[in-house]
């Protein structure tokens, strides 16, 4: 109803123009001549173009609120995205964020247009940043890096009772990393900010189980386990990319399905879509599963299907986990 009303008024607004310019004497009104039959010719020229001129205007608003439509879907895409997306002007003020942008900043998107994408990258990193800008625009080709992305929080009072009311701290919010590239006309960038603070955390975890594993391989005497039977387990055999909770709960859930939707594997595993995003992408990039993009009633689904890789890594997996727990 709104799109309607909208259609209306602009059709209403260029005949008051149409008619302003006639009065105007732009556009003169056509002498007709006196004769009976030219008149009525020029009646039957004007019915014809009336009809022409009502077919191109439907036609005209058919296109119109196709483009909306389109408009509003890529909106929408580009809004709720599982990535940040950010356009910076030359000198790294923001122009453009999405959604899931403003919430990894942690300032509300209106708020965040004029203001500098630095400000929000931690001091120590901050060099890095402007270096990756520097070498987008020098290469005129894409780059990456990770940085660690801060926000101002107010302590409250019984966490600094000494502080003033508007004191303000810095502190850590997420690990990004942040791909750039040149735009068109090399007056924008075009950045893309994804959050790896769970991806980092991973690693750290995983570099602490080999720790961990290490250590009791080595206590061990005579490579012999507590119940005095011969071992030979290895724990470099642990897939580091399988060894997760969430990955390996999406993984064996692939594995009794076969293939599922972004959003059923979400309600199975119970994590958020930013931190399932990630792991996905891990066993995505470890060719453990495979990815497709469809649209199921207008709407974009993303499928995801285990592999033969994935298949058999699954199953080695559990194999060396049972050797490990001597079941």
């Amino acid at each position: 109803m709104k799109k309607n009303k909208t259609l209306s008024a602009d059709l209403t607004a260029l005949r008051d123009q149409a008619e302003a310019l006639l009065k105007t004497g732009q556009k003169k009104p056509v002498e007709f001549l006196s004769s009976p039959e030219e008149l009525q010719r020029v009646i039957h020229e004007l019915a014809v173009y009336q009809i022409e001129l009502e077919m191109q205007q439907d036609e005209l608003l058919q296109a119109r609120l196709e483009l909306e439509e389109s408009l509003e879907g890529y909106t929408d895409l580009y809004d709720f995205a599982p990535l940040g997306y950010v356009t910076l002007a030359r000198d790294g003020t923001i122009r453009q964020v999405n959604l899931t942008g403003a919430t990894l900043l942690g300032v509300e998107r209106s708020r965040l247009v004029g203001d500098h994408f630095g400000r929000f990258v931690s001091p120590e990193d901050r060099p890095v940043f402007h270096a990756l800008l520097e070498r987008v625009f020098s290469n005129k080709d894409h780059a990456s890096c990770e940085v660690m992305l801060v926000r101002e929080e107010t302590p409250s009072s019984a966490a600094d009772p000494f502080g003033s009311p508007h004191a303000t701290v810095v502190v850590p919010s997420h690990t990004v990393r942040i791909d750039a590239v040149l735009s068109n006309d090399d007056q924008e960038y075009r950045i893309v900010v994804s959050d790896i603070t769970m991806q980092k955390k991973i690693e750290q975890e995983n570099t602490e189980l080999k720790a961990r594993l290490t250590h009791r391989g080595s206590s061990e005497s005579n490579g012999r386990r507590v119940d005095g039977a011969a071992s030979d387990f290895n724990h470099e055999l642990l897939d580091k990319v399988i060894h997760a909770r969430i990955r390996f709960a999406v993984l064996s859930y692939l594995y009794t399905v076969n293939q599922a939707c972004f959003v059923d594997i979400k309600k199975q595993v119970r994590t958020t879509d930013g931190n399932l995003s990630v792991h996905m992408r891990l066993l995505e990039l470890a060719g453990y599963i495979s990815c497709e993009r469809e649209v199921q009633e207008r709407k974009p689904q993303t499928i995801y299907s285990i592999t033969p890789k994935g298949h058999d890594a699954f199953i080695q997996y559990k194999t060396y986990l049972r050797d490990f727990l001597g079941t």
